[in-house]
């Protein structure tokens, strides 16, 4: 797929003007004051005049597999998903468990990071809840 986005304001992460903006296979693969393309097959072209782009913003402390459950188990909060973070302009996340150190586990928190991750998008995590002692991961879980 092609798409071609037309007059995006542009911040990288400093406003550097109205762009185009040409996007193949999810990459972008050029930034220039005026592109254009014959006509291609798939090509799809957006006006954004009036829109921003900007750089993905990273999120440091994100309960990637939700959060809550100190009010009780009816407090809990879901965990996040790609297209929540797409839709707040977030790529990068770190990824903690919070309070809830009992239904919520490493290997789970461990298992959501990749699967975000597959999804093409950045996720590391932290250790540890509110519980003491911290559990840590054991040699055999990596990132």
């Amino acid at each position: 797929m092609i798409t071609l986005l037309k007059n995006i304001e542009l911040y990288s992460p400093s406003y550097i003007g109205r762009k185009d903006i040409l996007i193949c296979d999810k990459k972008i693969a050029a930034i220039d004051k005026n592109i254009t393309i014959s006509e291609l097959s798939g090509l799809y072209i957006y006006d954004g005049n009036g829109q921003l782009a900007v750089p993905g913003f990273v999120d440091g402390h994100v309960h990637i597999t939700g959060g809550g459950g100190e009010g009780g188990f009816e407090t809990r909060t879901p965990e996040i998903t790609e297209d929540d973070m797409i839709s707040a302009g977030v790529n990068s996340v770190i990824g903690v468990r919070g309070t809830d150190g009992f239904t919520r586990s490493m290997e789970n928190l461990v298992a959501k990071a990749k699967s975000i991750r597959k999804k093409g998008l950045s996720c590391w995590i932290l250790t540890g809840s509110y519980q003491v002692f911290v559990q840590a991961l054991s040699s055999k879980v990596f990132l």
